[in-house]
């Protein structure tokens, strides 16, 4: 059975963990495997490569692979059959990782319940954690349920343009001796694009808290 669905990116680790490079994935004619990488990369022969894969149906998987003779695609990139030896560890998109996350952010209101009063456009923010799913940040407002924030999360490949919907409250320890409100908040209006780099940094942010 093919574990990989929809799987366009992946990350190639030595056996070390260390970080490779970036690989894009795409199937041949026959349906085989392969991975695009940076000409200059080389890749010596191994008993097996770790792999990460991130695939938008079956999740993130980390895998053991053997990975064939590379073969040119332009002066820039060239290819490498992969083949997936072992799967080690699945992280489910319906259990997205979660990381913590301290980072001060500036959040922008673009949407406030008509109910709420004394809320102003620009707030700022300090994050807690962060998951491909959504955000959780301390502020000194409580932001009603409903509430939509945008800001920029820096630290990734590109500064990302998120968008959040708060779905809960709570009174939390104050801070620089002002009252504290901690929000949950789900992500929305998310492209593609923009999720998987998202998932990208998150993954990365954790396995540099492991190894």
């Amino acid at each position: 059975m093919d574990v990989l669905k929809k799987c366009k990116k992946a990350e190639i680790y030595t056996l070390a963990n260390d970080p490779i490079c970036e690989a894009e994935v795409f199937r041949d004619m026959e349906g085989a495997l392969w991975l695009s990488v940076p000409g200059d990369v080389v890749l010596e022969k191994a008993e097996y490569y770790t792999i990460v894969f991130f695939d938008s149906v079956s999740g993130l998987l980390r895998c053991h692979c053997s990975i064939g003779d590379p073969e040119p695609i332009s002066d820039e990139r060239i290819s490498v059959p992969c083949q997936i030896l072992e799967v080690r560890e699945t992280t489910q998109r319906r259990q997205d990782l979660k990381i913590y996350l301290e980072t001060a952010l500036e959040l922008y209101c673009t949407y406030v319940p008509s109910t709420a009063v004394g809320i102003p456009e620009r707030i700022q923010a300090l994050s807690r954690d962060i998951s491909a799913g959504g955000i959780y940040f301390m502020c000194e407002y409580r932001l009603p349920v409903d509430t939509v924030v945008q800001f920029q999360l820096h630290g990734a490949s590109k500064p990302l343009l998120l968008a959040a919907r708060v779905l809960r409250f709570e009174s939390v320890d104050e801070r620089n001796g002002k009252p504290q409100f901690g929000h949950g908040c789900q992500f929305i209006e998310m492209k593609p694009q923009t999720e998987a780099v998202l998932r990208n940094y998150i993954f990365r942010q954790e396995r540099q808290r492991r190894f």
